[in-house]
């Protein structure tokens, strides 16, 4: 049986210590003088407003409780494009964290180095290189953001540790396992040896649309937690009204028998915050129509401003900078949409193409 804590909650009080105390508290994960990481989401440097990062009053009140229970709370995550002191510095800054770390006097990962890891069980990865900022703690709170994505439908606690990855290494990987279903497999796979001990989801800005850099900011009120995060990715399916099979990662999840048998849920349930009319992306448009999607391909608008990210990310050279505009070679694009969720401009379409 897996436990599933659910509340509503404000950033102005999240609340941390009551969606905990079914769990046994926060001491029941963190004892003394242990380094604990705040594996935050932090795809890239967007403010706080746009629901596209963990947003720093959620991340404050975690680093309150944990210090309370006597952990030594530090910030750490792999944004896309280069895994660098400098992109790091402005994803921290533009989100909001830099200003939390200094305020609360909590230190940020800016550690760049990395090590290949075997993974024994893997089913898609034998090995993979991992972030040195994860490995180095002692206990790993993952705090997911609750929010769409235009590949694998929804990123929530089955996705959070895709950014133990460096961020040029989960390019590769979108080339290596360009289906979703692999791609799902892939990033199950991590979780076989960097799990964290506690997820706490900040669902109280949530994003709608076509997660996850440019989908819609909605105001949910939700906070979750849990030490099983199939359980955590279910209740967030049922509480918007989504079949959690059909999202890859708990699909491949129950294919590999990690749904747990039952979900207990001690404060709320998913029927007493059930939020009705939430937006998928339009690549899962089927799984509330149940009419198969029209395949999507990245369209370049006129918001385009040439500033290279989605060049410099496409893991299969597709896109291009030309004529102070990008362009897309669609006979390479393997539709990972690496190049949507960087665009800082929110330049780039998800829309069916006509090709030649």
């Amino acid at each position: 049986m897996a436990k599933v804590s659910i509340i509503k909650a404000t950033y102005s009080d999240p609340e941390i210590e009551t969606l905990l105390a079914p769990l046994g508290g926060m001491e029941q994960f963190v004892k003394k003088n242990e380094k604990v990481l705040l594996k935050v989401n932090l795809l890239s440097a967007k403010e706080p407003e746009k629901a596209v990062t963990t947003h720093p009053e959620f991340v404050r009140a975690v680093a309150k409780a944990v210090r309370e229970a006597g952990g030594e709370p530090y910030i750490g995550d792999s944004p896309a494009g280069p895994f660098s002191k400098r992109n790091l510095n402005k994803a921290y800054e533009r989100s909001g964290l830099k200003n939390l770390a200094r305020e609360e006097e909590i230190p940020l990962n800016f550690d760049t180095g990395v090590k290949k890891l075997d993974i024994p069980s893997g089913k898609r990865l034998q090995r993979s290189t991992i972030c040195n900022y994860v490995l180095n703690a002692d206990k790993i709170i993952a705090l997911p953001k609750l929010k769409t994505h235009s590949f694998q439908y929804m990123t929530l606690a089955c996705k959070i540790m895709y950014g133990v990855v460096p961020g040029l290494t989960k390019a590769k990987y979108h080339a290596q396992f360009p289906r979703r279903v692999s791609f799902a497999d892939m990033m199950l796979d991590i979780l076989t040896i960097v799990k964290p001990h506690l997820y706490i989801m900040d669902g109280i800005l949530g994003m709608q649309g076509q997660g996850p850099g440019s989908g819609d900011p909605v105001k949910m009120d939700l906070v979750l937690a849990s030490t099983d995060y199939v359980a955590m990715d279910i209740s967030v399916c049922k509480i918007l009204g989504v079949e959690p099979v059909g999202i890859p990662a708990l699909k491949r999840a129950k294919v590999r028998g990690l749904w747990p048998e039952r979900i207990d849920y001690p404060i709320q349930g998913p029927e007493d915050v059930s939020y009705k009319g939430f937006r998928l992306p339009n690549t899962a448009d089927h799984l509330l129509t149940g009419k198969k999607p029209p395949r999507k391909s990245p369209v370049i608008t006129n918001k385009c401003t040439a500033c290279g990210d989605c060049e410099s990310i496409c893991p299969k050279d597709a896109v291009k900078v030309q004529n102070q505009m990008a362009e897309v070679t669609y006979s390479k694009c393997i539709r990972c949409f690496c190049c949507h969720e960087v665009c800082p401009e929110d330049a780039i379409m998800l829309r069916s193409v006509k090709l030649n």
